[in-house]
Order: C-alpha cells, then sequence, then structure tokens
C-alpha cells in the first residue's frame, strides 16, 4: 500500500492560537472557566479541554461567573456584551480571518448594502457573522436558495463562510452575477482552507482512497471529504484511527490522506499508523510518501 500525505492537512495557525489561549487560560485563570460552545470543531480537543477544567456551554445566561472563552469561530456583539454585562472574564480566541469578516459586513452594512452570506445557517461562525450586520444580511447555502434572495438595484455584497468550497463558491459566484450585475465580491473564504482543499484535489484524482480525518461537525473537513470525493470515488471522513476499516482497501493500493483545519497531528500520524497495520496484514510494505510543505504563517489582517 502506498500512503499519500497532502502538501497541507491538519491544524492551521488560526486553530493553534485559539486552542494555545484556552490552554493558557486553563493554566493561570482562577474560578470556574467556561467555552461557548466549542473552541474548534474537534471532539479531541473538546474533550481534552474538559479534562483540563475547560467545559463548553451553550448559551452565555449559563455561566453565573468566572471565565468565559469564546471560540475561534467569533460571536454576535451582543453576545460580548452579555458577558460582560454578567461581569465575567472574555477571553475572545475568535480567528483574526474571522474577525476580518466581521468588519467587512459591519462596513458595508454602514453603506446599507444588502449582503449576501454564503454559509450554514447553523454554523458557529455565520451566527456570529449576522450578528454584526443583523438587519442587512441573508443567508443562503443551495443553489435553490438564490430565487429567494432579496432583488434590489441597491448595492449588493456577497461574503463566504471561511471554510466553504472553492469550486462551490465559484458556482454560486456565476448564478449570483446574472441576477446582481451591481454585485460585488468578497471572498472571504480562507487561505488554510483553500490550501487543504487545493493539495486534497491534487492527489485525489491519482488515488484508489481518500481519508479525511476530521470530525463530522468540523465543516471545513466535511468540504474536504466532498471536494476529495468529487476525484475519488472511495472517500471517506474519520474522527480517529478506529474508524478506518480494512475492507475498505480490498484491491486497492494507493491511498490519500488529508486532513481538517482543525484536526490535531497526532490524529493524523494515528490514521497513518492504522493504514500501515493494514497493509501489512494483507502482506504487503507500506510506504509513505509526505508532500510536506514549510510551515504556515499567520498572515496579518487589517
Amino acid at each position: 500500500m502506498e500512503i499519500f500525505l497532502t502538501e497541507y492537512a491538519g491544524v492551521c495557525v488560526g486553530v493553534k492560537r485559539a486552542i494555545k489561549m484556552a490552554h493558557r487560560t486553563a493554566e493561570e485563570s482562577s474560578g470556574p472557566i467556561f467555552v461557548l460552545h466549542e473552541i474548534v470543531h474537534n471532539t479531541h480537543v473538546v474533550n481534552d479541554l474538559a479534562n483540563r477544567g475547560v467545559h463548553s456551554v451553550d448559551d452565555v445566561s449559563e455561566v453565573q461567573g468566572g471565565t468565559l472563552i469564546i471560540s475561534a469561530h467569533g460571536v454576535s456583539p451582543s453576545v460580548i456584551d452579555e458577558a460582560k454585562s454578567r461581569n465575567l472574564d472574555v477571553v475572545d480566541t475568535t480567528c483574526p480571518l474571522v474577525s476580518k469578516i466581521h468588519r467587512i459586513v459591519k462596513a458595508l452594512a454602514d453603506k446599507n448594502y444588502t449582503i449576501l452570506l454564503l454559509g450554514e445557517k447553523s454554523h458557529d461562525e455565520v451566527m456570529g457573522v449576522q450578528g454584526h450586520a443583523e438587519d442587512h444580511i441573508h443567508i443562503f447555502h443551495r443553489k435553490e436558495e438564490i430565487s429567494g434572495l432579496p432583488l434590489t438595484n441597491g448595492p449588493v455584497a456577497l461574503v463566504s463562510q471561511t471554510t466553504q468550497s472553492i469550486k462551490y463558491f465559484d458556482e454560486i459566484l456565476e448564478l449570483l452575477l446574472k441576477r446582481y450585475p451591481q454585485l460585488e465580491v468578497h471572498n472571504t473564504i480562507c487561505d488554510a482552507t483553500e490550501k487543504r482543499q487545493t493539495s486534497a484535489l491534487a492527489i485525489a484524482g491519482n488515488m484508489d482512497v481518500m481519508i479525511t480525518v476530521g470530525s463530522m461537525s468540523s465543516a471545513n473537513s466535511r468540504r474536504l471529504q466532498e471536494v476529495s470525493g468529487g476525484l475519488c470515488a472511495a472517500s471517506y471522513l474519520v474522527d480517529q484511527a478506529s474508524e478506518v476499516q480494512a475492507e475498505w482497501f480490498s484491491g486497492r493500493e494507493r491511498v490519500g490522506v488529508t486532513a481538517g483545519a482543525s484536526t490535531p497531528d497526532y490524529l493524523i500520524e494515528d490514521v497513518i499508523e492504522k493504514l500501515k497495520e493494514i497493509s501489512l496484514q494483507k502482506g504487503v510494505a507500506p510506504s509513505v510518501i509526505r508532500n510536506e510543505s514549510a510551515e504556515e504563517e499567520f498572515i496579518e489582517v487589517h
């Protein structure tokens, strides 16, 4: 079995930053510590924080005192205001690339734009972005929803959830331009998402099987599995190595491995070790080909 690891896979710098801030808070803060929703969408990271005494809550009203960590996905300004009104210590780990979208939609709303947000309505990031321009944003995700978006001759702008598929964004843009010739486009898909999708697409067409390591709750991991599946029919999303099934590889020799931007490196290595075990059980010596990239640098955003 030949195992190919994509050039870009696993935790991005924004996720590393959020986890590091949460760990530091757990070490240095006295009193109870909570994180609103999940610090990042990975079950193993969430469980590790719980073991460190940092537990997730669904609403600020559940926290009576202590420290509240805002996740990397960001929140509406009203959430921060409520936390402060409760005299909570707030640690904001919002990814700066998400904060950039907040600033963009706020500026557009101030100019009375109709803002179209391509994203999943129930996703933490999308709900946070909406809260920065509540009366101006219209959220949609499926092509079929475009006909229900408001028609206007006034200014219209498109923004995106950071973890959208690049290909899908382009398809949506083509349709929107027919409806809104005056559309102003802000491609806010983050650099880490783009790199992981592009490097997965670079190998998926030559693989017999593609494995994406990430939690089902992770939008960027699901997108990775979807784009890989467009070129490799045997495409699977696994949260951990124990979910990899030996029967997936019957008669298949070339296996690609990628991972979402919220997936810790050790989970990727565990999956690679499991694949090597499966290969040896088949009586085939495994080889691992790593197309390692230079370490990603954090992009300064303004």
